[in-house]
This record gives C-alpha cells, sequence and structure tokens, in this order.
C-alpha cells in the first residue's frame, strides 16, 4: 500500500514539475514559489483527509478539470501582464500567483488524497507524502529551468505563460474524456 501511495503522490505532481519550471523562468526568488505551492497543497491535502466522509458523495473525478481552469488563466494573466509585473518587482505578486498556483496543481493531489483517506491510508502520512512529492517536482522544475539551454528560451517572454496554459488545457481535458 505504501508503494501505491508513492506512485500516486509522483504522479500528481508532475503538474508541480511543471509549474515550478515555468515560474522559475521568470524570477529570481524560487523559495516563495516552493513555500507557497507546497502551503496550499499540504492545506489542501489536510482539509480532504478530514472531510472524506462529508464530501465523498458530492465529488467525481471531472472536478480535477477545475485545477486545469486555474492554471490556463494563470497564463493568460502572466501573458497579458508582464510588463506591469516587471515594473513592480516585488516578492509579494510572486506569493501571491504561487499559492494561486498551489491551488491549480493541488486539487488533484487533494482528490487523491481524498480516495487514499477512503481507503483507509493513514491521515498524518498522505498529505505529508503528497506535499512533499509536490515540493521535489517543484524543486526540479526549478533546477532545471537553471540550465543554460533553458536560460536561453526564457528570454522568449511568453514561454512561461505558454507553459502554464498548455497544462492548464491538459488537465481541463478531463471534462471531455
Amino acid at each position: 500500500m505504501i508503494g501505491f501511495l508513492f506512485l500516486t503522490a509522483l504522479t500528481v505532481s508532475i503538474d508541480s514539475f511543471v509549474c515550478g519550471f515555468s515560474l522559475a523562468m521568470g524570477t529570481k526568488k524560487k523559495i516563495p514559489i516552493v513555500l507557497g505551492i507546497t502551503l496550499v497543497v499540504f492545506l489542501l491535502c489536510l482539509c480532504t483527509n478530514y472531510l472524506a466522509l462529508f464530501l465523498a458523495e458530492k465529488m467525481s473525478e471531472k472536478t480535477v478539470a477545475l485545477g486545469g481552469l486555474i492554471l490556463m488563466a494563470i497564463g493568460f494573466f502572466n501573458l497579458f501582464n508582464q510588463k506591469k509585473e516587471k515594473e513592480e518587482n516585488n516578492g509579494h505578486g510572486l506569493l501571491k500567483q504561487s499559492l494561486i498556483l498551489g491551488f491549480g496543481v493541488g486539487l488533484d493531489g487533494a482528490f487523491a488524497n481524498l480516495s487514499l483517506s477512503l481507503m483507509g491510508l493513514n491521515a498524518f502520512y498522505v498529505p505529508t507524502i503528497i506535499t512533499a512529492m509536490h515540493a521535489v517536482m517543484i524543486s526540479s522544475g526549478i533546477l532545471l529551468s537553471q540550465t543554460k539551454i533553458v536560460k536561453k528560451l526564457a528570454k522568449i517572454e511568453f514561454i512561461p505563460p505558454l507553459i502554464l496554459i498548455l497544462l492548464g488545457g491538459y488537465k481541463t481535458l478531463g471534462l471531455f474524456i
């Protein structure tokens, strides 16, 4: 059962890798990205852990697509507000953005947490492992974004928001499949 938990955590955190990669290409402040996203993922997982019995009948797998819509909205917002963001250049916008992204990428982790808690897995280990896997994947995305070839690509300003839009579109496909 532990192997299943780790595999599930890896599966639902792959989108965090892409988000960490995308956000790190456009900023030098990486700690707020990791902390913001992982904090939100952990809180979402805790909430679903304790509300699993009440919400189990009302949720469907299609609800995860909401995370995709949120990622697409953030991508479009970033695409059209790049100049304004460069002028402000403060950490508050980045932290707020990473918290919203944490909600977008954390929804699938929260729903996976819900299903695992309904299967009887420990209420402490599940959110901890899912959150840790998200943190590892975000950090891996950030590390990859620091390679030379990616730094050259980062100069093309529309690429990071485009990555978020594509990731959101992929997650939203769950509504139609």
